[in-house]
């Protein structure tokens, strides 16, 4: 239950953080009633915000977790319209976010921003589109997050960066929790809104706080290495690609594509993992001598239904190695390919799945802690390990760079470990291939 619980106690801890700021923050505005709109500049720039906005047809939309989460709890609670209770008093900038593509089409907006008396500072990434907004005028700065939509089906964030001057500027108004937000590209699958009256300003957040809190939270994206992919390639030429292979890596796509919107459809978060993980790594694609589709689930998010929901969609059930509570796996089968799906639990410090050979010698693959960051890969938007490399160091040793076509799953991971047998009158249980 490791690195899960963990990751469920990190959770836990951001939300009972968020409900301790909530009651704080609550408290000390309603009982400091001397705090009127008038003395608020950090009002008045919000106000002007939403004023650009709303003159020049952009959307600019409440994107700071902690500040939506405490009105969402708290709104129901003021009871005195004269007191700033939720937008004054921000530690750091206030952020919000607002869709680039609204911003190119509009080029007014920045206009309007500094007719209403902002410094505009803007930030591009390294193909010069813009991707942040910061905004001085009276009061404590706005942040603005430029959302990118991406025709695989979700909003990436970039990370903040440019050139030192301005980059030494922001930096003298942020804390270091919201460094770290801005300082990583982050992806966020959906992103609806609401409008909403926030200390008598009228303004648009998203829908579904809690959703938003928790993806806010877990939005760490990770590009695939396109450098690296390039290096592999002219490092490790192979022939030109034959009708076999190709027909191979498609339906490896499809088996792939199709797992993903099974499980996303049942709530279930999985990464990539194994020779799927490895090929994204270091190539950033499938490559033909995988011989099947690796995915990993943490053994808290297993659900009974999962064969069956597998099946409905089209998979064959191929076979069902362990039990929940011990190397458990599953695989199916379509198109000739095959989907392994190994489940992985928690011993202290690491995290293992289990396997078997025929012969009911079982095994533990080992891996150092992690947790799951977004990536792009096959015009997908799937998850793998953040700490990628430890990962794939971990099963495939020092030398994963070098392609190996011989791979035995017993005797060649670095990570394998003898974990006992079954007992020969388990073996119809904890052995099934399914016919």
């Amino acid at each position: 239950m490791g690195v899960r619980r963990s990751h469920i106690i990190v959770v836990l801890c951001v939300v009972f953080g968020l409900l301790l700021l909530d009651q704080l923050y609550l408290q000390y505005q309603l009982y400091h009633p001397q705090t009127p709109f008038a003395h608020s500049l950090q009002l008045d720039d919000v106000q002007q915000l939403i004023r650009a906005s709303d003159d020049t047809g952009v959307t600019s939309v409440l994107f700071d977790p902690v500040i939506i989460h405490a009105f969402s709890n708290n709104a129901h609670l003021v009871n005195n319209p004269t007191v700033c209770v939720f937008l004054c008093h921000v530690v750091g900038p206030l952020i919000f976010a607002a869709n680039y593509q609204d911003i190119k089409d509009k080029p007014l907006f920045i206009a309007r921003l500094a007719q209403l008396g902002f410094t505009v500072t803007q930030f591009t990434n390294d193909e010069g589109h813009r991707t942040h907004i910061f905004l001085l005028r009276n009061g404590s700065p706005l942040h603005i997050v430029l959302l990118h939509w991406s025709n695989v089906g979700y909003f990436r964030q970039y990370r903040v960066t440019g050139p030192p001057q301005p980059m030494a500027k922001l930096k003298q108004y942020i804390t270091k929790e919201t460094w770290r937000t801005l300082n990583m590209d982050r992806a966020y699958k959906s992103l609806t809104t609401s409008e909403v009256t926030m200390d008598s300003v009228k303004m648009v957040i998203p829908s579904n706080v809690d959703s938003f809190v928790s993806s806010h939270a877990t939005a760490k994206f990770l590009p695939c290495n396109e450098t690296r992919a390039r290096y592999f390639k002219l490092k490790h030429p192979e022939p030109q690609d034959n009708d076999q292979d190709q027909s191979f890596v498609h339906r490896s796509w499809k088996v792939l594509d199709k797992a993903r919107a099974v499980l996303d459809m049942m709530g279930i978060p999985f990464w990539l993992s194994s020779g799927t993980l490895l090929g994204y790594y270091r190539q950033c694609e499938i490559f033909p001598w995988s011989q099947d589709v690796d995915i990993g689930i943490f053994i808290e998010d297993h659900q009974f239904k999962i064969v069956e929901e597998f099946k409905k969609h089209g998979l064959k059930h191929k076979h069902t190695f362990g039990r929940l509570s011990d190397s458990y796996e599953l695989a199916f089968t379509l198109n000739g390919v095959k989907l392994d799906i190994f489940f992985f639990y928690t011993d202290g410090a690491a995290m293992w799945n289990g396997g078997c050979n025929k012969r009911g010698e079982k095994f533990k693959y080992m891996f150092p802690t992690f947790t799951l960051c977004w990536t792009e890969f096959l015009d997908m938007l799937v998850r793998v390990p953040c700490n990628t490399d430890e990962y794939i160091v971990a099963n495939y040793g020092p030398n994963w760079f070098t392609p190996q076509k011989r791979w035995s799953y017993t005797d060649s991971p670095p990570n394998v470990v003898p974990n006992g047998y079954w007992p020969q009158e388990e073996w119809p249980e904890v052995m099934q291939t399914i016919s």
